[in-house]
Parts: structure tokens; C-alpha cells; sequence
């Protein structure tokens, strides 16, 4: 039972909001363009408009995901064939009705974008939730995302249990050098060249 954050609120009251201005600019492009298509455009605004109501906040995540994915998708699908059927207009008397037409679609793209960005981010923290779940052999640390500042400091400091030391660490095959055996046989160099 996730509550929104500020920004999803202010996001989904933007969507409310936008929808009265889009209103008030589509319904007359549509009458003086004799076009469906703004029409059209106010039915996905309406639904984010519901959507954006502070009482509806659905609590389920995957529901407003898959209701976010639709608006976003019937937004672009509305807004691309307006565009085409909106840069058909070009004689100079029908410079206020494109104005007004594109002036709703602002509006309608503010939706879009607002949707979108709901969906990439909820496609981000999906990812995120299907990264790699690694552990320091060592200190069984979690390093996940953002952690590693927190591993660079930790491992500068002292081990952080008692029976973590160095030699713990060694390979146990490793050859022991001491200071008495010479690393090179000098000696035996030296006789063969005299």
C-alpha cells in the first residue's frame, strides 16, 4: 500500500488541470476546423483528468502502471494524426485556427509526458529490482546500487570482525620465502662463471 509521493501528486493534479484549458481550446478548433480528431484528443485527457482527481489515487501500483501505459499510448496515437491533419492548413486566413489547434495540443503533450514519465519510471525501478545481488565474500556486505561509496570507506578502515585478519585471506598452498633463502642463486652463478 504505496502513498504517492509529492511529485506523483503534483504530477496527476497538472493532468486535472490541463484538462479545463484543453477543453476550452479543442471544442472550438474542432468547430471551426470540422475535425473529429480534437475530440478524440479530449477523451484520453479526460481519463487523466479522473486520474489526477486527489481521491482516486489507486494504491495499486500494477493497475496504474497498465492505465498509464494506455493514456500515454492513446495520447500519441491522437496527437500524431493531428499534427499531420493540422500542417494540411496552409492558406494565411487559418493562421488563428492553427494557433488554437496547437495551443490544445501543448496541453494534450503535457499529458503525454507526464504518463511517460510515470511509465519510465516504473520501468527503471523494475530494472532495478532484477539487477545483480552481489555479497563481499569477506564482510557479507550487500552491494547493490549506491553502495560503493560505502565499501570504499569501509574497506580503507580496520576488518570489522575480529577474525577477519590478513592471513585469513592468504592462499594456503602459498610458498613460505624467508630472508635466509636467497631469492636468485648468486652463489652458484658466481662459481660457475670463475
Amino acid at each position: 500500500m504505496d502513498t504517492p509521493s509529492s511529485l506523483d501528486r503534483i504530477l496527476r493534479t497538472t493532468t486535472l488541470i490541463a484538462f479545463f484549458p484543453a477543453l476550452a481550446l479543442l471544442i472550438p478548433y474542432g468547430v471551426v476546423s470540422c475535425s473529429v480528431i480534437p475530440a478524440l484528443g479530449l477523451v484520453p485527457a479526460f481519463f487523466s483528468a479522473i486520474l489526477g482527481l486527489p481521491t482516486s489515487y489507486l494504491q495499486r501500483a500494477q493497475l496504474t502502471l497498465y492505465i498509464d501505459v494506455f493514456l500515454a499510448v492513446s495520447h500519441i496515437s491522437i496527437l500524431i494524426p493531428f499534427w499531420v491533419l493540422n500542417a494540411g492548413w496552409n492558406s494565411w486566413e487559418s493562421g488563428g485556427v492553427i494557433m488554437l489547434g496547437t495551443y490544445g495540443t501543448v496541453l494534450l503533450m503535457m499529458d503525454f509526458c507526464i504518463h511517460t514519465f510515470f511509465v519510465l519510471r516504473h520501468i527503471f525501478r523494475m530494472c532495478r529490482m532484477f539487477s545483480l545481488v552481489r555479497t563481499c565474500p569477506n564482510c557479507r556486505t550487500h552491494i547493490g546500487t549506491g553502495v560503493i561509496s560505502r565499501i570504499a570507506r569501509v574497506s580503507a578502515e580496520k576488518p570489522r570482525h575480529s577474525c577477519e585478519s590478513e592471513a585469513l585471506y592468504q592462499p594456503l598452498d602459498a610458498p613460505n620465502y624467508d630472508d635466509e633463502a636467497p631469492k636468485y642463486d648468486d652463489e652458484a652463478r658466481i662459481s660457475s662463471e670463475a
